[in-house]
């Protein structure tokens, strides 16, 4: 039976990981004890999601106190959809340590989900990392607000800032048949262009487009782009 077989995690959402420049990154002063809230656009949808934080560039490690998924109320708003709140756990406990250097998947968490949903990713930071993980082209707002707020069902008063922090990847248990394309480039591919909020990025259009397909309903996107990548 299905209980019985190994869960099958796709990627449903990703971005590379970079140091901001000095006009990209967040001062220090707005990541001391704060929540970021972040809203990513999935390919493929599901119920069970596993969430990839990132301390790749930071230099000591990173405490995340508190992370929390949820369906976005709108792409361009830090807007919860009722009832659709879900706490994050990594190996069980809500407090994760990454190392520097590296990455950190939580447990998997049941999230209705459908495909092309947006989603929020809401995190607590006890301390400003030591340096910066991020996409800084994330062509989204995301939201920051002093004290621990993530599962706020709004963040009035946040400040809306550009650029995506510490989140490098959502998973979806899949079928067995799933799997996921990964769109590699420069700022043609990242999003040079597109709306802000508006997920019209081509690796987007070429989600809608396997979306459309019974055939290829199953096949994620993953942007990897980067602007000024040769």
């Amino acid at each position: 039976t299905r209980e019985h077989l190994p869960e099958h995690w796709v990627g449903s959402w990703a971005s590379s990981q970079l140091v901001p420049d000095a006009q990209n990154a967040l001062p220090d002063s707005d990541l001391g004890d704060a929540t970021l809230r972040q809203v990513v656009r999935l390919s493929i949808g599901g119920d069970r999601f596993r969430l990839l934080l990132s301390n790749a560039f930071g230099a000591r490690p990173l405490v995340i106190d508190a992370a929390h998924i949820a369906l976005a109320a709108s792409a361009d708003s830090p807007r919860l959809r009722p009832g659709t709140g879900r706490a994050l756990s990594f190996d069980g406990r809500a407090e994760v340590t990454i190392p520097a250097g590296a990455s950190y998947w939580s447990d998997p968490v049941a999230l209705d989900a459908p495909p092309l949903a947006s989603v929020t990713i809401s995190i607590h930071l006890p301390a400003a990392p030591s340096r910066q993980t991020s996409h800084p082209g994330s062509r989204a707002t995301s939201y920051v607000v002093a004290g621990n707020h993530v599962a706020d069902a709004d963040l009035p008063g946040a400040k809306a800032v550009n650029g995506w922090f510490q989140i490098a990847g959502v998973a979806v248990a899949a079928a067995p048949a799933a799997r996921a394309v990964v769109a590699l480039g420069d700022s043609i591919t990242d999003g040079h262009g597109a709306t802000t909020n508006g997920n019209d990025r081509w690796p987007d259009r070429l989600a809608e487009r396997l979306q459309a397909d019974p055939r290829t309903r199953a096949v994620g996107v993953l942007n990897h782009g980067i602007g000024g990548n040769r």
